[in-house]
């Protein structure tokens, strides 16, 4: 299905598919087989403003729902476009495969029974797959898809009909869950709703790949259990990066039973939160959390202008609402600019003698619906240091005999507040049904975006003005940065893994530019030979593969001063792990200098991951590993700029930045030590199985590795093991 296209924002389905992609999305031609589902959805289909030819397959019958029945696929008098297979299993491979052989465009699979099911229905998805062949096949085990740009729908339930044809495109692994986004009653522009079920032959990427090429998209919706290939999901992301389309995901699967329902749903690998949000932070993926607020912000990237920033105006005549909007709109990230003097100066006559002039502002009951007055009010707050206004408003409910003409003036006033300025401008509800479709209809035409739900209307302005930022960063990036954000491909390991000692794991780091303590590898004859005084204390620990956990053993001995400490310390060591480990055979330590006390101890570390690749972990080090658990994982391969801003969203970077009166670290040697240790993980990806670094001391101007583990599973490409036998040597250990 790939093309050998390396370019992450070159289209990377085959031509093939592609062709038969775009007949199935807008179909001339429709075949439906099946009973009582094939039945369902083409009454649904009758309803529609489809023109095309449709013809139905069953056995037995002559006509289904008023459209002309033929027994078998192949006396179809049509090459189809688009298919419904509402068959079983079985039946739905053998008619796949007769459907590919007369060259079908594409196809929804209804049927259960493949990938959900495991090791039994393994064998049969792999027949599915083989075939559809360049088939664009959606499921199995899907609902079918809401087409609102041809009207070619393939849905067994009724959904409500929309004005327009142009708005966002959502791919749900849920069925239930597309159903649900169908019938919302938010006024969400669509133009696709496809319900992609276990994607044995189109997955998230291809779906990706494909609509943003389509004008009549203005945004992509993703509803997710779990992603099946990451490199593949990440160049399709990166060409709607590339064209400034959002991509915009909500997905379940992250608590503990989350992640196994969605396993047991459609076999798809869910969890890793952090790992899910890593990758959509580099992919400038937008993350919702409910399904709400992911309706609501498929809304404003659909009908929004671009923000210019963060900063909000707000308005409304209750110190509750402003109340309210001033925390969400704090809590969301979004600033509020208080008003200029000058601004004052102009609002502060136009409001009662009790009233006051701020940001949220009250423009008092009083004036409820006062369009006259509002309008230049809203307008002076708006032509202020801000980028955007909203105001909070809530509509009586549908039908309900209270008069609306009050809301309607006052939007009509932040219209012309919005035009005056030229910057956008949103309607929020207190309530999240708050808003009639009537009234967002209105509001849509006059260019207010409506979003139902305070909470919600601050989080989704907040992440339009972070995407509108993206975007404007990309423009001026170099295109070829693009490329780096693929993350690195990392192949299971097969073989036994084996551990590196510490000295070894210092040296190969070393080579790529860790700065380690200057050390050296001794035995107990060799320590013998020391010095009687040490110039500073010294530190000794048990160094072999099979120890990589020295404290557990009783493997490291502080603070030495000279030959007779570091020689008993060196034989405690072995009875310490003659005892834990009696089946250890001690030759060697390591010696090296104790290091000053720190700003930081920090932790550094790659992790192998079976989906994701390599995944680099920087978070406080040292005895807080476990007690704080601040961390921050990255994906490889990684910039400078990537590591200082997971530095400095640590907990503990206020250890960096001069806590209490103490030296702020340079950051640019510890963020030159974790790329060399990203340096190490990107040489050793065939063979590198984790690696943790811990502590790396930081200090006012620069960082070291005090302790370092490799984890590999051995292979001929692992050129740096057979480099150098030993770590450092430090010179002159004599007082």
């Amino acid at each position: 299905m790939q093309t050998s296209a390396t370019s992450p924002t070159a289209p990377r389905i085959s031509p093939a598919l592609r062709r038969n992609f775009q007949r199935l999305l807008a179909p001339a031609t429709m075949a439906f087989i099946g009973g009582t589902q094939a039945e369902r959805t083409l009454t649904t289909l009758r309803a529609q403003d489809f023109h095309g030819e449709v013809y139905a397959v069953h056995p037995k019958r002559k006509e289904i729902a008023g459209y002309t029945c033929v027994p078998r696929i192949q006396d179809l008098p049509i090459q189809p476009d688009a298919v419904f297979l509402a068959v079983n299993a079985e039946a739905s491979i053998t008619a796949l495969d007769d459907l590919r052989k007369m060259d079908a465009g594409g196809a929804v699979c209804y049927a259960s029974g493949f990938s959900e099911i495991g090791e039994a229905g393994a064998d049969r998805n792999r027949r599915f797959i083989e075939a559809a062949g360049d088939m664009a096949v959606v499921g199995p085990n899907c609902y079918g898809l809401v087409n609102y740009v041809n009207h070619g729908s393939i849905w067994p339930g009724l959904y409500p009909k929309l004005k327009q044809k142009r708005g966002a495109a959502v791919v749900s692994q849920s069925g239930n869950v597309t159903g649900h986004f169908v019938s919302n009653d938010r006024s969400v522009p669509f133009s696709y709703l496809i319900s992609a079920g276990n994607q044995a032959v189109l997955g998230f990427e291809d779906y990706i790949d494909f609509l943003v090429d389509d004008p009549n998209v203005t945004c992509l919706g993703l509803f997710m259990e779990g992603i099946r290939n990451v490199a593949s999901f990440s160049q399709a992301c990166l060409r709607a990066q590339a064209k400034s389309l959002p991509v915009i995901v909500c997905r379940s699967g992250r608590s503990e039973l989350g992640a196994a329902m969605a396993a047991s749903h459609t076999s798809s690998l869910a969890g890793q939160n952090e790992y899910y949000d890593a990758l959509f932070d580099r992919l400038g993926v937008i993350r919702t959390d409910t399904v709400p607020q992911f309706l609501e912000m498929l809304k404003l990237a659909s009908l929004a202008e671009p923000l210019a920033g963060p900063r909000i105006t707000v308005y409304s005549s209750s110190g509750g609402d402003n109340g309210l909007a001033a925390d969400y709109c704090s809590f969301a990230g979004l600033q509020l600019p208080q008003p200029s003097a000058a601004q004052i100066g102009v609002i502060k006559p136009m409001l009662p003698q009790f009233g006051h002039v701020s940001n949220p502002l009250d423009f008092t009951a009083g004036y409820w619906g006062n369009e006259a007055l509002l309008t230049p009010m809203f307008t002076t707050m708006l032509s202020g240091e801000c980028d955007a206004g909203m105001l909070v408003i809530d509509y009586p409910p549908e039908g309900s005999p209270r008069e609306t003409s009050a809301q309607e003036a006052m939007d009509r006033a932040l219209a012309a507040a919005g035009k005056a300025t030229g910057k956008p401008v949103f309607h929020a509800s207190v309530n999240t049904g708050g808003i009639t479709s009537a009234a967002s209809e209105e509001m849509i035409a006059q260019g207010i975006v409506p979003l139902q739900g305070l909470h919600d209307a601050a989080e989704v302005i907040s992440k339009w003005a972070g995407h509108c930022a993206r975007v404007r960063g990309d423009a001026t990036a170099d295109p070829g940065s693009l490329v780096a954000k693929v993350p690195y491909p990392a192949k299971p390991l097969s073989g036994a893994a084996r551990t590196v000692n510490e000295a070894e794991s210092k040296r190969r780091l070393a080579a790529r530019g860790l700065p380690i303590p200057q050390g050296s590898v001794l035995s107990l004859t060799e320590i013998a030979d020391l010095p009687d005084r040490f110039k500073e204390p010294m530190v000794l620990k048990v160094l072999h593969d099979d120890l990589p956990h020295k404290t557990e053993v009783g493997g490291v001995a502080l603070k030495l001063g000279g030959r007779d400490e570091a020689l008993n310390a060196a034989r405690q060591i072995v009875a310490n792990v003659a005892r834990h480990a009696p089946s250890v055979r001690l030759e060697k330590f390591l010696l090296e200098p104790m290091q000053a006390p720190p700003l930081a101890e920090l932790i550094v570390g790659v992790k192998r991951d079976p989906l994701f690749g390599m995944v680099l972990v920087i978070g406080a080090g040292g005895i807080l590993v476990e007690l704080l658990k601040d961390a921050t994982p990255l994906l490889l391969p990684v910039s400078r700029a990537d590591v200082e801003a997971a530095l400095r969203g640590l907990k503990c970077f206020a250890l960096l930045n001069g806590f209490r009166g103490r030296p702020a670290a340079n950051l640019e040697p510890v963020i030159d030590a974790i790329m060399s240790i990203a340096a190490y993980a990107g040489d050793n990806l065939d063979t590198l199985s984790e690696l943790d670094v811990n502590p790396l001391m930081v200090s006012e101007n620069g960082a070291i590795a005090v302790d370092a583990l490799i984890v590999e599973v051995p292979g001929e490409s692992n050129a740096s093991a057979s480099s150098g036998p030993q770590a450092r040597q430090f010179v002159d250990a004599t007082s």
